[in-house]
Formats: C-alpha cells, structure tokens, sequence
C-alpha cells in the first residue's frame, strides 16, 4: 500500500512538444512564432522551402521556456555535399552538452547517403538544459564553388 501511494504521488512525465515549420509561411520569421510553445529563436530568421518542406534556414538557436531534457532537429541540407552539423545545449550560458553527426548528399560523392532529412538528438541531458544552436561546417563538395552547406530545420521536438 505504501508503495502505491509513492507512485501515485509521483510527477508525470511531460509529454514532448514539436514545432513544425510548415506551419509557418515562407519568408522572413517571426522569432517568436512558437513563444506559445515555450520556444523562442535568438538565431534563424527566414523560412524556405528545402527538399520538399518549409524549413527554417540555418544555424538555428534558441531558448525553451521552463527547460528541456532533451531536444531533437529534422534537418536537411539545401545545397550538394558533406558536413558535420552540431547541436549543442546550454544551461546559463554554459554548454553542457552537445551531439555532432556529419552528413554526405552528394551525387557526386561515392559515400554518399540518401537524399532527405535527418535527425540529430541531444539527450537525456545531466540537467536541464534551456537554450540551444544548431550549426554546421562545411566538410566538402563534388560542385566546383560550393564552400558552404546551407540547411534547413523542418521542425524541433524537446521534452521537459
């Protein structure tokens, strides 16, 4: 009987909340779109449309109201090549954690992988974390001239 008392006095977990950009309109973004969400962005101002969604154009940071445990990115680039995208998570200021994956779509490329979104993840984190960013560097390309991946966000999932 003690035992079931413990338990039903237990927090709930929070159910996780994604943000999907093609709910929003191409164009320039309003930063705070998703404030209702308890997400505002510090970093990404515009929303395009890349490999066949809208996405929010890259790098990407924000802060999420109350913190988040974890947080994941639907991520796809805009432009032929390899790079290494890193998303990072921040309590204070301070990183506390962060995940890189580096991503070749590149037809020119022999290692290349299939075309499309991604996903990158960060999480469960030591603490809660409440900002983040997204970024990526350029690894390499089969085109001549292109020195810059370009990336979109189709949408941001975080748990609390």
């Amino acid at each position: 009987m003690l035992l079931g008392a413990f338990v039903a006095n237990a927090p709930a977990a929070q159910a996780a909340t994604t943000i999907d950009f093609s709910t929003v309109s191409q164009g320039p973004f309003d930063q705070s779109f998703f404030t209702r969400d308890g997400i505002v962005f510090t970093e990404g101002t515009f929303v395009g449309f890349v490999q066949g969604d809208n996405a929010l154009i890259g790098p990407v940071a924000g802060t999420v109201k109350g913190g988040f445990s974890s947080l994941s990115a639907r991520v796809a680039p805009a432009m032929q090549g390899t790079a290494t995208y890193t998303l990072r998570a921040f309590k204070q200021g301070n990183q506390i954690a962060a995940t890189s994956i580096t991503v070749t779509q590149d037809e020119g490329d022999p290692t290349t992988g299939s075309f499309g979104y991604f996903t990158i993840n960060i999480g469960p984190l030591p603490k809660k974390a409440d900002s983040f960013s997204l970024s990526n560097v350029f690894v390499r390309s089969s085109f001549p001239g292109v020195t810059l991946i370009e990336f979109g966000v189709s949408s941001i999932t975080f748990s609390r």
